[in-house]
């Protein structure tokens, strides 16, 4: 089970937030929502996957294809907030950069991040 909603345009963005499972019985309605952004004339969409459990590979072609239609119109798509597992599936299907998401390195920090040495003085 899933749901998407779109928050009305605020200072040049719009917020596409989705739950649950998204997989290939959530096909289309990704990309429904992102016309509706487009109608609203929002330059930024980001897409909050903060409550995504679950996304298959139709769910990742979709934000994809999201993202191009996007940029289509002018308008930029991120992603943000993404689950562990979720964030892991984007970052091993290659689209992680594309939509956003920074990359990890080898001890799981982000890159551009301080690792806590321990020293604190």
């Amino acid at each position: 089970m899933h749901e998407i909603r779109v928050s009305s345009p605020e200072a040049g963005h719009c917020v596409i937030e989705a739950s649950g499972e998204l997989d290939m019985t959530a096909t289309g309605e990704l990309s429904a929502a992102v016309r509706v952004v487009d109608r609203q004339q929002a330059t930024w969409i980001v897409v909050d996957l903060d409550a995504v459990t679950l996304i298959d590979s139709s769910a990742v072609k979709e934000l994809v294809d999201a993202h191009h239609a996007a940029a289509g119109q002018g308008q930029i798509l991120i992603v943000r907030n993404p689950q562990p597992i979720v964030a892991r599936v984007l970052r091993v299907t290659g689209v992680a950069p594309l939509l956003g998401i920074a990359p990890k390195d080898h001890t799981g920090t982000v890159y551009g991040g301080r690792p806590d040495n321990g020293d604190h003085g």
